[in-house]
């Protein structure tokens, strides 16, 4: 406790008195009143931190927002290397490959309808199997 001190009155229940003095013996304080400046001073703090609220929530929304720009920035990138990489791919199969414009039209609604089916998760060896007609 700082040496500019005043005596002040003041009142409170006695089941209140009794509990802040067991407070006092357990937190090790020298005496109530040191227990009751360091109680009121950390009150006060907590109060003050409240209006802090109106300032850390745009802080966070804000953190929060550039994080989901660079995750999304990252998922973008990567979508677009698949995409390349895909397109590789069906030039590669377009070439290699004699398939007739019908077939693949109807290849394509089948694949559609299994990705619906399977919310994306393609297995290769449900694959194989479908190709070889027993699904």
């Amino acid at each position: 406790m700082s040496k500019n001190t005043q005596k002040y009155t003041y009142t409170m229940p006695t089941d209140q008195y009794e509990a802040m003095k067991s407070f006092v013996e357990a937190n090790g304080d020298r005496s109530v009143s040191s227990f009751v400046c360091r109680t009121v001073s950390f009150y006060m703090a907590y109060l003050k931190s409240k209006g802090a609220t109106e300032f850390l929530a745009p802080v966070i929304a804000g953190t929060i927002k550039s994080e989901i720009r660079s995750v999304e920035k990252n998922l973008s990138e990567m979508i677009f290397k698949l995409a390349v990489e895909q397109s590789v791919a069906n030039y590669i199969t377009a070439y290699s490959n004699d398939y007739d414009l019908d077939a693949f039209e109807g290849l394509r609604r089948d694949c559609e309808r299994l990705v619906a089916e399977t919310n994306g998760v393609i297995d290769l060896k449900e694959a194989f199997r479908w190709q070889e007609g027993d699904a």
